[in-house]
């Protein structure tokens, strides 16, 4: 045993070490906390501009969804079209009307802001867990719907080529103008009138006077084309009907949370 001297010595040499101790963890909780701040503001402005980037989504979405109705309305007015009828009592100024809007353009997202989120860690980081599952789900709804629009894109393009062997396409392009474009300000009822009552048109009227005959008569192929197209209408439905709607509500949710989150 030291003597009284010796143990003094020790005790206070012992308390210095705990105080250097204490003051080494006091700096590193500090600077663990300083770093927390830090990667939190970070992550923070990711999701504020993922919040803008899925709003651009959102607006991105409307004229892809109409072209998508359109599409869909199209393949199932033409497969009725062809349904029960002759060769002989099909028109093609009526296939050529019927076969201008089979598929839609490719989705355009906004997945810079998302993508940069990733590569931080910033999923993984966030403190609300609940965020972070649905930001995962809406990223894979959106890649999921990608290669829906690969596979419809397939299915239009093999109805197409069999239009072009069916339908004399080769009209003037003089006035063609109101079926050949897209519009942006589609809507439901337009599209559905557009259908309803091209026949009543004048274009339809000059397209008709040019008495142009079918490509084929081959009534086979003329079933064949409108299997096609009710198939390509009845996979598509799915896009406007559940899966969009369930990404909006996805993304409602997530501005939400982001709002509440970040704000």
């Amino acid at each position: 045993m030291g003597s009284p001297k010796t143990n003094r010595y020790l005790f206070y040499a012992a308390g210095e070490l705990l105080l250097v101790i204490v003051g080494i963890l006091i700096a590193l909780q500090i600077n663990n906390w300083n770093e927390e701040r830090i990667e939190q503001k970070e992550i923070r402005e990711y999701a504020l501009s993922l919040s803008a980037a899925i709003e651009r989504d959102m607006e991105m979405l409307l004229p892809v969804e109409m072209q998508i109705r359109a599409s869909i309305r199209q393949a199932e007015e033409l497969a009725s079209y062809i349904r029960d009828r002759t060769v002989e009592e099909m028109g093609n100024a009526d296939l050529f009307f019927l076969s201008t809007h089979i598929g839609y353009r490719p989705y355009g997202w906004n997945r810079a802001a998302l993508e940069q989120l990733k590569t931080a860690g910033g999923l993984r980081r966030m403190q609300n867990k609940h965020l972070a599952e649905r930001i995962s789900d809406y990223d894979a709804l959106t890649r999921h719907l990608d290669q829906d629009y690969r596979e419809d894109e397939e299915s239009a393009r093999a109805i197409l080529d069999l239009i072009n062997k069916l339908v004399d396409l080769n009209y003037d392009p003089d006035g063609l103008e109101e079926i050949l474009t897209w519009d942006d300000g589609f809507t439901a009822a337009y599209i559905e009138e557009r259908l309803t009552r091209f026949r009543e048109t004048g274009l339809y009227k000059r397209l008709s006077e040019m008495k142009k005959p079918l490509l084929s008569q081959d009534l086979a192929e003329f079933r064949r084309l409108a299997n096609l197209n009710r198939e390509f209408a009845g996979s598509a439905e799915a896009r406007p009907d559940i899966e969009l709607p369930r990404l909006r509500q996805f993304a409602a949710e997530i501005q939400a949370l982001i709002d509440e989150e970040y704000h």
